[in-house]
């Protein structure tokens, strides 16, 4: 009796337990079926407009970097030890302004020493001068052969041509001396100071560096396929995030080859005159490269929830909200970036700029007046009861 029991039973509770998982798993459930359920929505109550396809300029945007059009490296011509350096970083210049001045006594004994020797060739050339015309005077009187004449003549010229280079030695000592002295070129400021008083300057050696701040330009670099838009003339926006500037520039120059390792050229372009910008500014430079195809809505039908985006979008005579992601805003358009097709339809808001009047609309800070908690209302307070 025993064994039956457990023959009887043990299958059953093994058929139990198949029920009981497969009821958690929902095979007794009904199913969706596969494929796209659309959720009921309302019925088209207002004009609708197509997602439009449009062509536009392609603007695209590189970051450049603003610069001064005149830039001057002040460094010495000659070495020598540098005495003093009259300006700091920052500090404004004027045309011809004195810079910096290198020692210069070594020079100065050159100069002495060059000027000594033009006095004693001075000597020289008057001494052969007066023997020249001496000779000459004992030629005519046939006192003096030829070969007496020809010694003095070529002696007075001799000394002619050694006062003549004694005097352009004074002309290139006096040169030298006057490289000593470092001058502004033109009126700007300093932005870099690379020595100081004491240092040795040597030639080529950049002391200090100059510009000019009231000429301005911006350089960037810009791929290949759209520099050929870019010609000396062509205007580009330049954006300036620090100074929050939007100005138009003109461009200069473009590079007659591109870089072998980023394959793009570097353009120049003319920032307009009397701008508050400091020289090394970052900046954006933006141009149209060739032209683009994208889809376009009026700004009114699309609304925004907290984060999201949505539309209204009109299938099979039926209102149902998708969500999209928008770009630019273009002469009321704005640009569909992703969630609608070409050729499909949105419903235009109808009052007041809804869409629908089942719609939410939205708060500041992300909520909506559907998802808002109500406040509840607070107790009137009890009447006075009047005193008898």
């Amino acid at each position: 009796m025993k064994l039956t029991s457990k023959l009887v039973w043990g299958p059953l509770a093994f058929l139990g337990l198949v029920l009981l998982l497969a009821w958690v798993q929902g095979a007794f459930a009904t199913k969706v079926p596969p494929g796209n359920t659309g959720r009921p929505g309302k019925t088209v109550s207002g004009p609708t407009v197509a997602v439009a396809e449009t062509p536009l300029p392609r603007r695209l945007r590189w970051p450049g970097t603003v610069s001064a059009d005149t830039v001057a490296h002040i460094a010495p011509k000659i070495p020598g030890r540098i005495l003093e350096i009259g300006v700091d970083i920052g500090s404004r210049v004027e045309q011809g302004q004195l810079l910096a001045r290198l020692e210069d006594s070594e020079i100065r004994a050159r100069l002495k020493a060059a000027q000594a020797a033009l006095a004693a060739a001075q000597a020289q050339a008057q001494r052969a001068a007066a023997d020249a015309r001496r000779i000459r005077n004992l030629f005519r009187q046939q006192a003096a052969t030829q070969r007496d004449l020809d010694a003095a003549v070529a002696a007075e010229r001799t000394a002619k041509a050694q006062v003549e280079q004694a005097r352009q030695q004074i002309q290139a000592i006096r040169s030298q001396l006057k490289e000593t002295r470092l001058y502004a070129p033109f009126a700007g400021s300093v932005i870099e100071r690379l020595a100081d008083p004491g240092d040795m300057g040597m030639p080529g050696q950049p002391i200090l560096v100059l510009q000019n701040p009231h000429r301005l330009e911006v350089y960037t670099h810009v791929p290949e396929s759209c520099a050929v838009y870019l010609r000396p003339g062509t205007g580009v926006r330049i954006e300036i995030p620090g100074r929050r500037l939007q100005l138009m520039a003109t461009v200069t120059e473009t590079a007659a080859a591109a870089d072998p390792f980023t394959h793009t050229i570097e353009v120049k372009a003319a920032l307009p005159a009397g701008q508050d910008i400091l020289p090394g500014a970052f900046a954006w430079v933006g141009q149209s490269c060739g032209e683009e195809t994208v889809l376009l809505l009026p700004q009114q039908t699309v609304r925004r929830v907290g984060q999201l985006e949505e539309v209204d979008l009109v299938r099979e005579g039926r209102v149902q909200t998708r969500l999209v992601r928008t770009g630019r805003r273009i002469d009321g358009q704005v640009e569909i970036l992703s969630g609608l097709k070409a050729g499909e339809r949105v419903q235009l808001p109808g009052d007041g700029g809804n869409a629908s009047r089942g719609r939410r609309e939205s708060l500041p800070g992300g909520f909506t007046a559907a998802s808002l908690p109500r406040r509840p209302r607070s107790p009137s307070p009890p009447s006075p009861t009047p005193r008898s």
